[in-house]
């Protein structure tokens, strides 16, 4: 056995050559080190900040007590007057929308397309209009109150009844080396300009404790940084108890001051992201402070399970000390802290190349159930190398201990190598239970051909995308169905894509109008109009390789399918504006359910004139005033059945208007490690939790150090191994 200084010793050395691995990928161009002294910037104390409420009258003794980020003096006045206009506003704006609807139902043929969507118009509108009465009627948004006012009668839970997490056999310690194929990101703060970067997630997103998070096992609630929560009677309000030992990576502790901080920093014009107004104002109706350890969230209407969607964000406020007009530049290179086990590591920052996590030293949910077995590396080190086969070189030679191999030719030729063959790397299937992106191709129904819903089911038929799974993915891939796939319960198994069938295309093309053949087999309408899908992408060889095969068997439909690449910028751009005819892409989603809202009803598709309306998720200008009434029932459901129920009804619709081709998915995530990356084997806990997309990100993993020596001294010696490949199944 190895001494504690011997194991340290070990660390050191695989630090150092990560250190120098990351220097030789950078080559030359780079500045080659983290010069910004933001890196290693440290917070003023509490009492070099302006008291909050110093002359304000009405305010309890715990607040009075606080001390805020510069310019936050007179904000709660300011907040509550910013809401209280839109408030005002957005009655006024659904009073008229109430009156215009009404009058269009009153207008249009008993049981047109226009009386239906005019009278869930109306309904919507009305629903809404209770909404902000209501809200109007509660008064000040931000408001303080003494912890003695708390309801007595709350029914307080701990989520303490789930599986635990991980495995007790898990021990700290070690580097875990990772590589990204992503650009280096062009900021380290969490929000405002260039924050919404790939490398987020890594740094704050996936690492941050929130109010209460999902249990990735049973898919139910447990504590995060609230170690219990209650719901009022109505079914609108949550009270979250912080945990007292709660604390930022930073050392401050964690109070309701600090979701008071967020509010103002998140939506000040200082931070330039315009999300965090609508974030705040739209999704609750009232923040409610009871002393320094609980805060209550009140939701415009009630949405199971609330304790989940009145989750705030929390920003540490004597790290947001010096926020001002310079924001952006003055925080542009300093960490933020998190509730997290990990922070940035200033001294394994090398701009354009690495980014490096350490573990914070007593962290306070180390011996917590749920959190006690995971996060228990010492360091991550991220190294960002772009192309997929130099990062297999390096994973290949040790410098990297995991490396991701989706793609066929990677998991299949690409690890055919002798530290495979050897068993000093393991090959790894994931069988995993998560949403799954809505890869496919989206049909810009306010365009020709496409506004014409029979050619947009001809081509449902006439993409053989079967062909490219078994093909170019050498059917280890699925066919997406659902456009929400992947929710579990809230996903509509029951709808499968339209299968390839030229017979089925040219009947629904011929109901077009296509009923012409140009000569060249491609279909035409009597007056001469070629029946021709220009298809938009980014700029991926893969894409390529796919629309190659399509473009073949569309023809034998009587389509000519044609293709074009663009930078991820400009592609993105002409999709939001809805300057596109078809586009192959995906919106990515979260757990617990899906949000149908913001991608098909009508008021995103088009503008009072008819125009397409610019800068809305709904990219394809879906307009079904059925879809609608489905989604405003998703968005009323009070229990988990009526839910459940609303979803099924919204993906039936959805299938029905063809605005989308399904494409392809995985059920899994597969990936190489070297043999002394360690998961746990529990009954209740094998491998890793199925609600991961990525096993990494669950944290439940651990460096065995014995083995880590053990292997590296079999490979100088030539000693093997036998061949392991590693199955996890669904549970």
């Amino acid at each position: 056995m190895k001494t504690l200084s011997q194991r340290n010793c070990l660390g050191r050395r695989l630090l150092s050559a990560g250190l120098v691995l990351c220097a030789l990928l950078a080559g030359a161009g780079c500045d080659g080190g983290s010069s910004s002294d933001g890196l290693r910037w440290e917070a003023p104390p509490d009492e070099a900040m302006p008291a909050a409420f110093e002359h304000e009258e009405n305010v309890p003794a715990f607040a009075r007590a606080w001390t805020m980020p510069r310019g936050f003096v007179g904000f709660t006045q300011r907040w509550n007057k910013r809401n209280a206009d839109y408030v005002q506003k957005s009655l006024a704006s659904c009073r008229e929308e109430c009156l215009q609807e009404f009058t269009r139902v009153l207008g249009a043929c008993p049981g047109s397309k226009v009386s239906k969507g005019a009278a869930v118009g109306a309904k919507a509108a009305l629903r809404k209009c209770m909404s902000l009465g209501e809200r109007r009627r509660l008064g000040d948004y931000l408001v303080y109150r003494d912890f003695r006012d708390l309801p007595r009668d709350l029914k307080w839970v701990n989520g303490g009844r789930q599986p635990e997490l991980g495995s007790p056999e898990a021990r700290k310690g070690g580097i875990l080396r990772l590589s990204l194929q992503r650009s280096f990101p062009g900021t380290l703060c969490p929000f405002g300009p260039n924050s919404n970067n790939s490398t987020r997630r890594y740094l704050y997103d996936d690492i941050d404790l929130p109010l209460v998070r999902i249990h990735p096992a049973t898919g139910e609630l447990i504590p995060g940084t609230a170690d219990r929560w209650a719901l009022s009677p109505d079914g609108r309000t949550v009270y979250y108890h912080i945990d007292s030992k709660a604390r930022f990576s930073n050392g401050a502790p964690l109070t309701t001051r600090d979701f008071v901080t967020s509010l103002y920093v998140r939506t000040s014009e200082f931070s330039a992201e315009p999300f965090y107004g609508d974030f705040y104002l739209g999704k609750f109706s009232r923040i409610t402070i009871y002393g320094n350890n609980v805060l209550a969230v009140t939701l415009p209407e009630p949405r199971p399970p609330a304790a989940f969607y009145a989750v705030l964000p929390a920003s540490c406020t004597r790290f947001y000390a010096e926020f001002g007009p310079d924001y952006a530049s003055r925080y542009l290179w300093r960490p933020a802290p998190t509730t997290g086990a990990y922070r940035v590591a200033p001294e394994g920052v090398i701009m354009g190349r690495q980014m490096m996590l350490e573990r914070v030293p007593d962290w306070w949910a180390r011996d917590r159930r749920y959190t006690r077995y995971s996060c228990n590396v010492d360091r991550l080190v991220y190294s960002y190398i772009a192309e997929q086969s130099k990062a297999r070189e390096l994973f290949r030679i040790g410098q990297l201990d995991v490396f991701s191999a989706r793609d066929a030719d990677f998991w299949y030729e690409g690890l055919e190598i002798e530290p495979v063959h050897k068993g000093y790397i393991q090959r790894v299937h994931f069988s995993n239970i998560w949403p799954r992106n809505s890869f496919g191709f989206h049909l810009n129904c306010s365009r020709p051909p496409f506004d014409n819903r029979d050619v947009r089911l001809g081509l449902q038929h006439a993409l053989n995308i079967q062909e490219v799974i078994d093909t170019v993915f050498r059917g280890d891939y699925v066919r997406m169905g659902s456009y929400f796939m992947g929710f579990g319960p809230y996903t509509n198994d029951k709808i499968k894509a339209r299968p390839y069938s030229p017979e089925l295309a040219r009947a629904c093309f011929a109901r077009a109008g296509y009923t012409e053949d140009g000569g060249d087999g491609i279909l035409s309408r009597p007056d001469g109009t070629r029946l021709q899908v220009v298809v938009s992408s980014r700029i991926d060889p893969l894409y390529a390789n796919c629309m190659n095969l399509l473009r073949e068997d569309a023809a034998a439909c009587g389509l000519d399918l044609r293709f074009e690449q663009m930078d991820d910028t400009v592609f993105f751009s002409r999709i939001r504006e809805k300057n596109y005819t078809a586009g192959i892409f995906s919106w990515g989603f979260s757990p617990i359910m899906p949000d149908p809202s913001l991608f098909f009803l009508s008021r995103f598709a088009y503008n009072p004139d008819g125009t397409p309306t610019k800068g809305t998720s709904n990219v394809t200008a879906t307009a079904s005033p059925e879809l609608d009434a489905a989604i405003m029932a998703c968005q009323g459901a009070e229990t988990r059945a009526e839910a459940i129920a609303a979803h099924h009804r919204v993906q039936e619709l959805i299938h029905e208007e063809a605005c989308w081709v399904p494409g392809w998915t995985t059920s899994y995530y597969r990936f190489a490690q070297w043999r002394w990356l360690r998961w746990p084997n529990e009954k209740r806990s094998r491998f890793c939790p199925p609600r991961y997309f990525d096993p990494l990100d669950s944290h439940l993993y651990w460096i065995d150090v014995e083995e880590q020596e053990r292997t590296l001294r079999a490979k100088a010696d030539g000693e093997a191994f036998p061949e392991q490949g590693i199955d996890v199944p669904l549970p």
